[in-house]
C-alpha cells in the first residue's frame, strides 16, 4: 500500500466523515458512525485522518479500502443505465418511491449504486451475500447504517427502523437481494411496513429477483405477494451496454484508440466487467497504467 493510495482513502474518510475541526459542517457521517461501518475502531479512523499513519497496518488500509469500495485505478464512464440509474435514485429518495430493479449482471447496476450512496446523505446501501442468514443480513444492514451491531437481532432491528425513521428522506438499497435467504427476505416487508411513509426503497439483482417474487406471489408464499403489489407488479427494465457505453467507459480510463474499443464491444457481449479486464489488458500489453 503506497502513502499515495493511503492519502486517497484518508482523503475519503475525511470526505465523509470531517477530521473533527470544523463543527459547522454536516457530513455523511460522524467519526464513530463511520467507524462502526467499518468495523474498526474511532481511533484508528481519526489517526488514519489525520495523518498518524505509523501504527496502522497495510492490512487495515485494505480493509477501509474494500468496506467502502474506492476503486482508485478506475474512473466511472457515463453510460446510460448509469445516468439512468442516478436519476431513479434521486427520484426514490425524494419522493419515497419502492422500486424493483431486475436485470442482468454486468450493466452497471452496483457501480451506481456505490456511486450515489458515496455522495448522498441518508443513503444505505447494501449487497447482499448467498451465505448470509438472518443475523448476517441485520448487522450489515447496521453496518451499512452506521449504528453498531450488538445485541440480538430483534434489537438490532428495531434500532435500524429507529434511527432510518429518524433521517430526512433515507432511501434503502438492496442490492442483490435475490441471494438472501427467505428469513432475511421476508424481512423486507417488516421494514417496509414501519417505513414507506418516509423512506425509499430500491430493491435489486438479477433476473432471478423477478422469478423468485413473482414465484412466490403465485404459489401464495407468504410475505411474496405483499412484496409483489408493494413494487406494484414491475421491475425496471435496464439496457445492455452498447458500443457508446462501452467507449464512455474506455475513454474515461484513458483509451482512446477507435479500433481496440470496437474490438472491445464486440468482445463483451454487454457485460461491462470484460470492458473492465479488456481495458486493463490493453494498457498492460502496451507497457501503460489505466488512466
Amino acid at each position: 500500500m503506497t502513502n499515495e493510495n493511503k492519502m486517497i482513502i484518508a482523503t475519503e474518510l475525511q470526505r465523509l466523515a470531517g477530521s473533527g475541526k470544523i463543527k459547522s459542517v454536516k457530513y455523511k457521517y460522524s467519526q464513530v458512525e463511520l467507524s462502526a461501518r467499518l468495523g474498526i475502531s474511532n481511533a484508528t479512523v481519526s489517526k488514519m485522518i489525520s495523518g498518524q499513519w505509523n501504527t496502522i497496518s497495510d492490512a487495515m488500509w485494505r480493509k477501509v479500502q474494500a468496506i467502502l469500495k474506492i476503486d482508485i485505478d478506475w474512473n466511472t464512464g457515463d453510460t446510460s443505465n448509469y445516468v439512468k440509474l442516478l436519476e431513479l435514485l434521486k427520484a426514490s429518495q425524494d419522493r419515497h418511491l419502492t422500486v424493483g430493479i431486475s436485470f442482468n449482471a454486468g450493466v452497471g447496476k452496483s457501480h451506481a449504486y456505490v456511486d450515489y450512496e458515496r455522495y448522498t446523505g441518508n443513503v444505505i446501501y447494501i449487497e447482499c451475500k448467498n451465505y448470509w442468514k438472518t443475523k448476517s443480513y441485520i448487522v450489515n444492514l447496521s453496518k451499512a447504517a452506521g449504528l453498531v451491531a450488538e445485541g440480538t437481532v430483534e434489537s438490532m432491528i428495531e434500532s435500524f427502523i429507529d434511527h432510518v425513521m429518524g433521517l430526512e428522506s433515507p432511501l434503502i438499497i438492496i442490492d442483490q437481494m435475490d441471494k438472501l435467504k427467505d428469513g432475511a427476505f421476508d424481512l423486507f416487508m417488516d421494514m417496509y411496513n414501519d417505513l414507506f411513509r418516509c423512506t425509499g426503497f430500491v430493491v435489486s439483482g438479477v433476473p432471478a429477483l423477478k422469478k423468485r417474487i413473482e414465484r412466490g406471489a403465485k404459489n401464495d408464499k407468504i410475505g411474496y405477494r405483499e412484496v409483489l403489489s408493494r413494487l406494484h407488479g414491475n421491475f425496471l427494465q435496464l439496457d445492455l451496454p452498447d458500443f457508446n457505453d462501452v467507449a464512455a467507459v474506455c475513454m474515461a480510463n484513458g483509451l482512446d484508440d477507435a479500433d481496440e474499443i470496437e474490438r472491445i464491444h464486440n468482445l463483451c457481449e454487454g457485460d461491462l466487467r470484460i470492458v473492465r479486464k479488456e481495458v486493463a489488458k490493453y494498457f498492460l500489453l502496451n507497457g501503460k497504467e489505466v488512466a
